[in-house]
């Protein structure tokens, strides 16, 4: 057994993620901070190689013991988080994940339309996925086999990461409280951090389902 294919490999990741996060809050400059893992920084633009990295290495890694419909699934899944890490849901104008997009006027009609095709169209790739490896998932969960302990943990980590995006922001919009600079400085690192492990995780857990299904 490899170290990448042992079942908590992928904790100690994410665990050693976020220490290095906390080591960037305390050791980096606040405006080189600001600069290396804000929009368009150094972290976003190696999160957006990984999510392409993850993306061919669904195709072509797993083309073994994968079905060609579910690594198609998930490379289409892995572009769709690279589009959304690189903002292009906002293509239109707003973000078509905001209730206002669908709500207001400032969206046309032509605008939603091709949005309800992209979800629809994402949906479907999910559904593919989940019909295709959803039932056999949690089967391999409950023996505690590394690549589905990995997608759970990977499933973690995306609420984590967003729930660290919007906390200082939904806290600063229900009590005016502006945030001091050492808490972004905290809060930032993590954030993008966690985010850039995403692409990993999943190339991770692909290592690792190649690895159990050539055991068993």
């Amino acid at each position: 057994m490899t170290l990448i294919t042992h079942r908590y490999f992928s904790l100690c990741l994410i665990l050693l993620t976020c220490c290095l996060a906390l080591l960037s809050s305390v050791l980096l400059d606040y405006d080189f901070l600001l600069r290396f893992v804000d929009e368009g920084g150094f972290i976003e633009t190696l999160t957006l190689f990984f999510y392409a990295i993850a993306a061919v290495f669904a195709l072509w890694y797993g083309r073994k013991t994968i079905r060609l419909t579910s690594r198609v699934a998930i490379a289409i899944l892995m572009i769709a988080m690279l589009a959304r890490e690189a903002d292009l849901h906002k293509v239109f104008g707003m973000s078509m994940l905001k209730i206002k997009f669908w709500l207001t006027t400032e969206s046309t009609f032509t605008a939603k339309l091709a949005a309800i095709l992209i979800i629809l169209f994402l949906a479907f790739a999910l559904y593919i996925l989940i019909r295709n490896a959803g039932k056999q998932w949690l089967s391999d969960s409950k023996h505690g086999l590394a690549y589905a302990i990995t997608l759970w943990l990977f499933l973690a980590v995306l609420v984590i990461s967003k729930i660290i995006d919007r906390s200082v922001n939904m806290i600063d919009e229900m009590t005016n409280w502006m945030a001091p600079t050492w808490v972004v400085a905290i809060q930032l690192p993590q954030e993008e951090y966690l985010e850039c492990l995403l692409p990993l995780l999943i190339i991770v857990a692909i290592i690792q389902y190649n690895h159990n299904k050539n055991i068993i």
